[in-house]
């Protein structure tokens, strides 16, 4: 794959729909299984040379590169020749196969990867699309493994194929092995993979009887708990004790969940500590939830669950009966916060109201006195504060991009 003069670039097409869970990150960096297409193409390719991802996240995309040398928004012009990756495929198999001249389609017309010169590279980048963008030399064959998600729903139905993918290619090299320690049970048959600084307590159970388990660098799983794969605990998170955490399960890096969840995943640094359900939902970064916050994940009609990503969008069926919704970044709420069946809840919203509605609007303030929208400096005050307690710091590209969303979203009078 990795021929003289051949760069790898991500793209965005502009098809798929994260809501808010899209304010601050782009396709390529959700977390699609345990890894993001970022994390998934430099385990598998090695590199990752331009990113192209929507115009309003270019400043803190650039923050985030895997490279000084990789590019955002352009393509290296001497570039011989380009392996195209779209941001939101979760699988790279088929990426081996590509030969000059080939584009992967999907079933719905999505360019999911493809390998041409530059200069019919810079082209299709233009205007990032369909395969009717393709150049019609382009030889066009049908995608055979992974998809390209759509939707947060569609994330949530391909966990339980992406999460055992991604621990196989985790574990590529084989260096993790079983390693639970005395006191802990162990059932099923599918594998344990325990990086040799994470800890299983005693007292906790790990069931693989219907999917493997991962425990990532300095996770901690503590007495009581119960983990049931496919589950993946990413870096230094921790399991709380006597929490449960069923099927289907991500726990991005440095988080912490006590309650019961499941088939969910937690972009990273955020909170469950306490008791309560939260299941089939997407959970971002730097999220508290506090003690008792719930959610529903099933209508009471045993319905199909439909939900609104955005405040001018549709409602829009997800073609599942078990859907909880998404919580985006930086959202808090207060104890006993029970959110109804396919929430949406906006980048930096507090919530302090027993019953929100099924859309909370970005940075709005709920409380049971006053709804309006979280006064930004006071938001901030917070975000560090937060931050800091993992001895991060905001940047100013961050920052912006954040005040530019409450500009673009506040409504009302502001927060004390």
């Amino acid at each position: 794959m990795r021929s003289s003069g051949t760069i790898v670039a991500l793209f965005d097409d502009g098809i798929s729909r994260f809501g808010p869970l899209g304010d601050l990150r782009a396709i390529f960096e959700q977390r699609l299984g345990v890894l993001t297409c970022l994390e998934r193409t430099m385990r598998v390719l090695g590199r990752v040379d331009a990113l192209f991802p929507q115009e309003h996240l270019f400043a803190v995309v650039t923050e985030r590169l895997p490279s000084p040398l990789t590019l955002v928004g352009r393509l290296d012009p001497h570039a011989e020749q380009v392996i195209l990756i779209n941001g939101a495929l979760d699988s790279l198999e088929d990426a081996a196969s590509l030969t000059l001249g080939d584009a992967m389609v999907t079933g719905d017309g999505r360019v999911a990867l493809a390998r041409m010169t530059g200069t019919d590279a810079a082209r299709f980048l233009e205007r990032a699309g369909g395969a009717d963008r393709l150049p019609p030399h382009i030889k066009r064959r049908q995608l055979t493994h992974g998809q390209t998600i759509r939707a947060p729903w569609e994330l949530l139905s391909r966990l339980g194929v992406s999460i055992p993918a991604d621990i196989a290619l985790l574990n590529r090299s084989g260096e993790w092995t079983e390693r639970a320690g005395p006191g802990v049970v162990r059932l099923g048959h599918h594998p344990l993979f325990i990086d040799p600084t994470a800890r299983v307590l005693a007292g906790a159970i790990i069931d693989t009887t219907d999917g493997p388990v991962l425990l990532g660098h300095g996770a901690t799983v503590r007495p009581g708990a119960v983990v049931c794969g496919p589950v993946a605990i990413l870096e230094h998170s921790t399991i709380l004790d006597r929490a449960i955490v069923k099927a289907r399960s991500v726990i991005g890096p440095e988080c912490k969940v006590a309650g019961e969840i499941g088939s969910i995943v937690f972009a990273g640094y955020s909170n469950k500590a306490h008791e309560g359900h939260l299941g089939d939902v997407l959970v971002g970064e730097w999220v508290n939830l506090g003690a008792g916050t719930c959610n529903s994940n099933l209508l009471n009609t045993y319905g199909e669950v439909t939900t609104r990503l955005d405040a001018a969008g549709t409602t829009e069926r997800t073609d599942r009966m078990f859907y909880g919704g998404v919580i985006a970044d930086h959202v808090k709420t207060s104890i006993l916060v029970a959110l109804n069946t396919g929430s949406t809840i906006g980048t930096g919203a507090m919530i302090a109201i027993p019953r929100p509605a099924t859309f909370i609007e970005r940075f709005a303030w709920l409380t049971p006195e006053r709804s309006q929208s979280y006064r930004f400096n006071r938001f901030e005050s917070t975000l560090r504060a937060v931050m800091a307690r993992r001895n991060r710091v905001p940047s100013e590209a961050y920052l912006s991009r954040l005040r530019a969303l409450h500009e673009a979203h506040s409504h009302g009078a502001s927060a004390d």
